[in-house]
């Protein structure tokens, strides 16, 4: 596992490396997505999930080589609450998570804006965070929790419209494996469907 985030760091170390050496124009914006997550938690006997809704927001840098390619990485902190059904028993959880994917980014003059489509790695951090099963009466904070902090790493992919004036819309998918599952009672993948607005200064 830390093979992998070590190698992680060192690719997407290696990309910025790059554009300091190269002939690049960067700039900077914010965006905020609603979004609908599933966590798939392992190891819980008979459960099922489904996609929920959520939320995350963040910035993102767009550094760009020439009229028609861009890199753009992005730190986005993300919220979604979920119940799980477990042999008819339904657990409350809220998760939380940081991530930072990274785009190559294709883009072209449409009008007066710029239609883009991206795709690239992705590597984020999950935060374990108290669950509650509805049934229990006499619950007391820490005893069923899930224990869902893990690192996860993936790919995912993005297109959208930016208008002459910097704002944006976009739509992405998103897919992280869990990279410390074999180590854990319960390990979560993670899938991520997003529709939001941006704006780059």
């Amino acid at each position: 596992m830390k093979k992998m985030i070590i190698t992680a760091i060192f690719a997407i170390g290696s990309m910025f490396a790059v554009t300091v050496n190269a002939q690049t124009s960067t700039s900077f914006g914010v965006k905020l997505n609603g979004n609908l997550s599933n966590v798939e938690v392992s190891n819980l006997q008979n459960g099922s999930d489904s996609f929920k809704p959520g939320a995350s927001l963040g910035g993102f840098a767009k550094i760009e080589f020439g009229e028609y390619f861009a890199l753009q990485p992005e730190l986005l902190f993300s919220y979604t609450e979920r119940k799980i059904t477990t042999a008819g028993e339904k657990t409350r959880f809220k998760y939380a998570s940081v991530e930072i994917p990274v785009y190559a980014m294709g883009q072209f003059n449409i009008g007066r804006g710029k239609l883009f489509a991206g795709i690239g790695p992705n590597i984020g951090y999950g935060f374990s965070i108290d669950s509650k099963t509805e049934k229990l009466l006499d619950w007391e904070e820490g005893v069923n929790k899930l224990e869902l902090s893990h690192w996860y790493m993936g790919g995912g992919v993005l297109v959208g419209y930016e208008f002459h004036n910097g704002i944006s819309i976009n739509a992405g998918y998103k897919l992280g494996y869990d990279l410390s599952s074999k180590n854990k009672v319960s390990g979560a993948d993670t899938q991520t469907i997003s529709l939001g607005v941006g704006y780059r200064f």
